[in-house]
């Protein structure tokens, strides 16, 4: 028999560390033609720094992102990254690209007054266009900056950097903090068909709305939460690297075989996503991140739409037919 239940889950993620110690620096570099090298060692893995932190640093300068091209490739010569992890890159590099264009910005201002005898309190910066407050006629563009600078033996690069600030001490009765500057916020809800003679759930609706602040990059964010789901169902229902745990930490899975994981076919035949944007003022234009949360509430959210459906809670992963089968019959036997 083929029965039918929901299940909620919501969840709540901190945007990097908390206790400080976590920085990152962004360089900002203009060359001959105007165009702009910006470096920074994060680690792009699929969720999209390189688009986000050229968007907020054009976003930052008031210029084309195609104006940018981004190096992340050799540590010792990218400005540093303290890692690519805790949902920060958004936000972190972010900030840390704002401050290095408003850095450029400064720069920029000064090199154009010294070429015209003037103070940089007399100089503009606008969209990539810089002139004197009482003579616009006094005016150059980024590419002509970046053509006199070099070729005036003139190196003019922004840089910038941003570091959480310390949490403050815990409460020694309460043991109250404020562990993180930004929280993101999410709620998933899951419809899925349980078959009661073989044990099998078929995840059959997802929806999702997230609060991750402003969005900087509505389709990539997307992306996340779509790649989350697949991840978050994939290790609900299929992801099995050792039955035997905790009696055995040995590993039996060394091939797809053994090791399932979930095609297209089991994807679910309907998902919808939503994001709520609650700016934050911390963030880099409001953004909070958009990281590890997004696959932290299909497998609670699958739990609570099995017992929804047969009665039953499953508590450990994945949840096999096996468990499915051997917990209904606890049941019956009741």
């Amino acid at each position: 028999m083929i029965k039918k239940g929901r299940g909620v889950a919501n969840v709540y993620y901190p945007t990097g560390f908390n206790g400080g110690g976590d920085p990152d620096l962004v360089s900002l570099r203009i060359k001959a033609d105007g165009t702009i090298d910006m470096t920074n060692a994060s680690c792009e893995m699929g969720q999209g720094f390189k688009t986000v932190a050229i968007q907020m640093a054009a976003e930052a300068l008031g210029v084309s992102e195609e104006l940018f091209t981004l190096d992340n490739s050799n540590t010792d010569t990218a400005a540093f990254s303290m890692d690519t992890a805790g949902s920060r890159s958004t936000y972190i590099v972010g900030l840390a690209a704002i401050a290095a264009a408003n850095d450029l910005i400064v720069k920029v201002k000064e090199f154009v007054a010294e070429l015209n005898n003037c103070s940089p309190d007399e100089i503009v910066y606008e969209n990539g266009r810089v002139y004197k407050k009482d003579d616009e006629s006094v005016a150059m563009t980024l590419q002509e900056i970046g053509t006199a600078s070099t070729f005036g033996g003139v190196f003019l690069m922004g840089t910038g950097g941003f570091l959480p600030p310390v949490g403050p001490p815990r409460d020694p009765e309460t043991g109250f903090t404020v562990p993180s500057r930004s929280y993101a916020w999410g709620s998933t809800i899951i419809d899925v068909e349980v078959d009661t003679e073989t044990g099998v759930v078929t995840v059959e609706n997802v929806y999702n709305c997230y609060d991750i602040g402003t969005v900087i990059n509505p389709l990539q964010a997307e992306g996340q939460v779509d790649g989350g789901n697949i991840q978050g169902i994939s290790m609900a229902l299929y992801e099995d690297l050792s039955p035997y745990f905790p009696e055995s930490i040995e590993t039996y899975a060394s091939n797809f075989t053994d090791y399932i994981i979930p095609t297209f076919m089991d994807m679910p035949k309907h998902s919808e996503i939503k994001f709520y944007e609650n700016y934050d003022p911390y963030g880099p234009f409001g953004a909070k991140g958009c990281g590890e949360m997004v696959t932290n509430t299909q497998s609670p959210a699958i739990a609570n739409a099995i017992y929804d459906a047969i009665g039953v809670y499953i508590d450990s992963l994945p949840i096999t037919p096996e468990k499915v089968l051997r917990a209904l019959e606890e049941k019956n036997k009741q």
